[in-house]
């Protein structure tokens, strides 16, 4: 990838073809539109989408910085201005003026924007004296770089520091600085370099700065993720990386669609997959460059609605950053990028987006699933979503959740649902919608299970428990429901109630005799506040207390 990657610049408008021919309102529309509606535009449509979200969506941007940004996103990055090549081109002769005026942008206090470094060492876009000097002198250079890039930034939230050491290492190769080796070169591990560049990051760097690692190219590859993983995976044992970066350009996921020659299209689900085992790292994933580059609105648009929810759907991924939102200010090689015009207007794709990330997510199952078997009364249960207010609950006996086969379709606002009167021995199917006032999210993944057989004879389950037992409520901690199950193996009288934390009794679930069998309760905290509380049943000689958190 060559250096005009990161070049943002000025230049005329490319030919867009629109979908739909652009409105122009009279003078006199405009100005009612001013009087009536802009305190509206203002507080609806200019609040950053991802406001008040666990993760951020971000823009990069050069020294130019448009009004719109912070109407828009809640982080930002500097696309070209940040690296070492751009600010002491003249060796000893720092040129920190636009740099300073995004810094300065984010760290204002009407935004308190995110601010990412991007970034620390890149073997593509470095100072070009750096490869004249010996290693001594490198190294010296470069430990120079980082700490006044630390001591001059020690408010940002994140720093790369370590730009693409797969696909473009500083190994004097392909144009490339020639600098690996004065960090250590591949060394004992393969990746001493940069390993040691991580250590100088972690040296002069506020201990607050996440310290991120970046790389292209990974996702479609299984092989690729797998050496990706190794060196994350070297630098999380030495406490050294705090975050993964993925750039996720469009030409990492298919070519353009205008194209006719060299064509190609990743495989999506390759995709989630190595995403997934990214995540499974337990290190928090970064979307950290990604854009859509396509001249037709509709192209852009249906290409967003594809690849954009595989990473803001994940919750191992904790921001995505825009490269490129605005017509002036993308990167050369890919100037349809950007989703608003200079004067503000939205491409398709800013209007589609907007609703998307104000919506919620699809909630994540939790019980029951495969492989586990339900009785013929089960309850189904799921984990909320951020800014979710209702849910779309589907249960069916065919995954296609067909008319025919549809059992329940209902709308609720609580994240349990107690299905009644199954059938015996039959697969059932379920998934579940949440939605607020902004919109739905598509449908949850399909979880399936089956249900217990059933004695005819005595009309029961026929694995009856053999003994007593008070399992863990799920979830927890939670929030307004949780679930309480416990076995008997004979009938007898029960009595299950909640204390708070000084031993006062606050609700008693159960009291009175019952069969057989397993036993689950929904327990509705409605009325209690956020804290620790405790769950005791008594049945016979038997007796157990388990702990569980509220929080609301």
């Amino acid at each position: 990838m060559n250096e005009e990657k990161i070049s943002y610049h000025f230049y005329s408008r490319p030919k867009i073809v629109r979908t739909q021919p652009r409105f122009y309102r009279t003078l006199s529309a405009w100005l009612i539109a001013l009087v009536i509606f802009r305190p509206w535009i203002l507080s609806a449509q200019y609040i950053p989408l991802a406001s008040g979200q666990s993760k951020f969506l971000g823009c990069a941007t050069s020294g130019y910085i448009s009004s719109y940004l912070s109407k828009y996103f809640n982080q930002v990055t500097p696309g070209n201005d940040g690296k070492w090549g751009s600010v002491e081109n003249i060796r000893g002769q720092y040129s920190w003026t636009n740099l300073d005026n995004i810094y300065n942008y984010a760290m204002g206090t009407t935004r308190n924007l995110l601010y990412k470094h991007h970034c620390l060492l890149w073997g593509q876009q470095q100072p070009g004296w750096i490869s004249s000097l010996d290693s001594a002198s490198q190294r010296e250079e470069i430990e120079e770089w980082i700490q006044a890039v630390g001591a001059r930034y020690p408010k940002m939230t994140q720093v790369d520091v370590v730009n693409e050491p797969m696909m473009a290492p500083p190994d004097g190769q392909a144009g490339r600085a020639n600098y690996k080796n004065a960090l250590g070169g591949d060394g004992i591990t393969g990746w001493d370099w940069v390993i040691t560049a991580f250590e100088l990051a972690r040296q002069y760097c506020d201990s607050s700065v996440q310290l991120l690692l970046n790389e292209y190219n990974i996702l479609h590859d299984n092989s690729r993720t797998d050496t990706y993983l190794d060196l994350i995976n070297l630098l999380k044992e030495r406490d050294l990386i705090d975050g993964i970066g993925i750039q996720g350009h469009y030409f990492e996921f298919r070519s353009d669609i205008s194209v006719t020659s060299g064509t190609y299209i990743y495989d999506v689900n390759t995709i989630k997959y190595n995403l997934n085992r990214l995540v499974a790292t337990g290190l928090p994933v970064y979307i950290t460059e990604f854009d859509i580059d396509e001249p037709i609105d509709a192209d852009q648009l249906a290409q967003y609605k594809i690849y954009f929810p595989i990473f803001w759907g994940n919750p191992g991924v904790k921001g995505i950053t825009l490269w490129g939102y605005i017509e002036s200010d993308v990167w050369y090689s890919h100037p349809n990028t950007f989703l608003l015009w200079d004067n503000g207007e939205e491409r398709p794709a800013m209007e589609w987006l907007r609703t998307y990330i104000l919506s919620p997510q699809p909630p994540v199952l939790i019980s029951p699933m495969a492989p586990q078997t339900a009785s013929l009364d089960p309850v189904l249960l799921w984990h909320s979503t951020e800014t979710a207010d209702s849910f779309h609950i589907q249960l069916a006996k065919a995954s296609s959740f067909n008319p025919a086969a549809l059992l329940i379709d209902t709308v609720i606002v609580d994240t349990v649902l107690q299905v009644d009167s199954l059938q015996a021995e039959t697969i059932y199917y379920w998934r579940v919608a949440a939605s607020n006032e902004h919109g739905a999210s598509l449908f949850s993944t399909i979880a399936a299970f089956r249900t217990k057989a059933v004695n005819a004879m005595i009309g029961q389950s026929e694995e009856l428990p053999q003994d007593y037992r008070l399992l863990q409520n799920y979830p927890n901690p939670f929030n307004a429901t949780t679930v309480i199950v416990f076995s008997l193996p004979d009938e007898n009288f029960v009595n299950l109630q909640v204390f708070d934390l000084l031993g006062h009794q606050v609700r008693t679930l159960v009291n009175q005799k019952m069969s057989a069998g397993e036993r689950t309760i929904i327990f509705n905290t409605a009325g209690l506040n956020s804290g620790i509380y405790f769950y005791k049943i008594r049945a016979g000689n038997f007796e157990q207390m388990k702990k569980m958190i509220l929080i609301k």
